[in-house]
């Protein structure tokens, strides 16, 4: 939305966003990918290597997780563990850094986009408001640094065709190749891009050709073992029994990530098993509310194929934002195609690396709608849609703080509860016998045991005694755990 002015406010409003982003990482979620994550970055933390033909005091993962079809996934993420876990073996201190650095960087590359376009910087204070965005900041994952790092492409590239910098440029190019490299996702917003760079750009690639290519050697040279693994050992996998149809139909839903939850997949989910029954109807009626934002999404979608017709048929005469409706179409596409293809469907995470384009719908969306409603009737459907944004993110928030987490294994007991746990087993002798009785320890063993590599005994002689790990049961969904000594023992 045009406005003649900048004003703080929106600025100001970011940074306790940030701030609360990052409040209570005791509270995170920790399963069982981000313990392989973890698990990755020690044991390569310890290893020496000259992988690069340069002696070094570690060796840098060569690859991350393997998906659920096959597919090994970038080793970015684990460097960031590795890097973390060189000044800190705090899981706590680690992930309030990841959240204030990953909310950091996302709401810079959202505040540059609207810069660009001249959009109003309140869309960026909303748009952080995004539960997904909350939830993903907080986790040790691999996929959720496609966030920052999509928003960030799409921020720089429409900075390059406002002002042709070539520094724009430099970062348009390694964001594209870091998103792949972070999970295979990205692809769908890096195609597109680099399409766009090629039909439109070519001179500027061009005449930018040298910087362009040490980076991308750089990066290739960092990556090549990564590069040389995944090329020797793509088994593409696609399972028979998932419907095709949902597929082709999941990338509608891309506006998933500015709502409370789509199709019975929320932020947190199992907090609600055990909630009170209006609790769970004033989350269901901020839910319906947060979920215009599918109908934004889906209206910009409809108003950007004109503009990006006009740009294939008159690319010198369009703006920005007519470039990134084509961009942001073809990002459309792209998911379509991946999630078709590969039957994905009904997983946030899936739109990582793509969110930013949906986003984009919806704020050609407001900015067209701004122009025909009424201001202060447009102005209380944003506050409405931003409260109920705030309102269930609070509800999820302070449900998991009451309970430590949640007694399913999509959310699980929070790492703050799992490490006091860890700790107070620590103060027992290494031969004592243990009795795990919660779910998610006996499921997901190396989660236990990456914790108590990290938070080694401090103290000796440790007694032996019979130990028992179960819920505290102070209520209905209390997730705390406790370790307790058999009587006698």
């Amino acid at each position: 939305m045009a406005h003649p002015r900048l004003t703080l406010w929106p600025r100001i409003l970011l940074i306790p966003i940030v701030i609360l982003i990052a409040l209570r990482p005791g509270d995170a979620s920790w399963i069982n990918d981000e313990p392989i994550l973890m698990e990755m970055a020690i044991r390569y933390n310890h290893t020496a290597s000259n992988i690069y033909g340069i002696d070094l005091p570690i060796t840098p993962c060569p690859y991350g997780l393997q998906g659920t079809r096959g597919a090994r996934y970038g080793p970015l993420p684990v460097w960031i563990d590795q890097v973390l876990l060189a000044f800190t073996h705090n899981l706590i201190l680690m992930i309030a850094v990841r959240a204030l650095l990953f909310a950091s960087l996302t709401a810079a590359a959202l505040g540059w986009l609207a810069k660009t376009l001249r959009l109003s910087d309140w869309f960026t204070v909303i748009a952080m408001l995004s539960p997904w965005i909350w939830l993903f900041s907080r986790s040790l994952w691999d996929s959720s640094w496609c966030v920052p790092i999509s928003a960030l492409l799409l921020a720089a590239y429409a900075g390059f065709l406002a002002n042709h910098k070539r520094a724009d440029l430099i970062i348009v190019v390694v964001c594209c190749f870091m998103l792949p490299l972070i999970h295979l996702m990205g692809i769908a917003m890096v195609l597109p891009v680099l399409l766009h760079l090629l039909l439109f750009h070519r001179s500027e690639i061009w005449a930018f050709r040298w910087r362009i290519a040490l980076m991308m050697s750089m990066c290739v040279y960092l990556f090549w073992p990564y590069l040389f693994y995944s090329f020797s050992h793509i088994r593409p996998a696609i399972p028979s029994n998932r419907s095709a149809l949902l597929g082709w139909l999941f990338p509608l839903l891309g506006g998933h990530f500015l709502t409370l939850g789509v199709g019975g997949v929320t932020p947190g989910d199992g907090w609600q098993d055990f909630a009170p029954a209006c609790v769970k109807f004033t989350f269901m009626l901020a839910q319906w509310i947060s979920r215009a934002a599918l109908a934004a999404v889906w209206l910009g979608m409809a108003l950007a194929i004109p503009r990006a017709w006009s740009v294939i048929r008159r690319p010198s005469s369009t703006t920005v934002s007519d470039h990134l409706c084509f961009i942001a179409l073809s990002v459309w596409i792209c998911q379509t195609l991946l999630d078709g293809l590969e039957r994905l469907y009904f997983a946030t995470y899936y739109y990582s690396g793509t969110w930013i384009a949906y986003l984009f719908f919806a704020w050609i969306a407001a900015d067209w709608l701004v122009k025909r409603v009424r201001k202060d009737i447009f102005i209380s459907i944003i506050a409405l849609y931003a409260a109920s944004l705030l309102l269930g993110i609070g509800i999820i928030a302070a449900t998991i703080a009451r309970n430590g987490g949640t007694r399913t294994i999509y959310y699980g007991t929070s790492i703050g509860n799992q490490i006091a746990a860890v700790q107070k087993l620590r103060n027992y002798s290494d031969d004592s016998v243990v009795d795990f009785q919660l779910p998610q320890w006996r499921l997901f063993p190396l989660a236990r045991k990456v914790l108590l590599e990290l938070n080694p005994p401090t103290f000796a002689p440790r007694p032996r005694r019979h130990l028992v790990v179960k819920y505290r049961d102070a209520g209905p969904g209390d997730a705390h755990i406790e370790v307790e000594e058999i009587p006698g023992s």
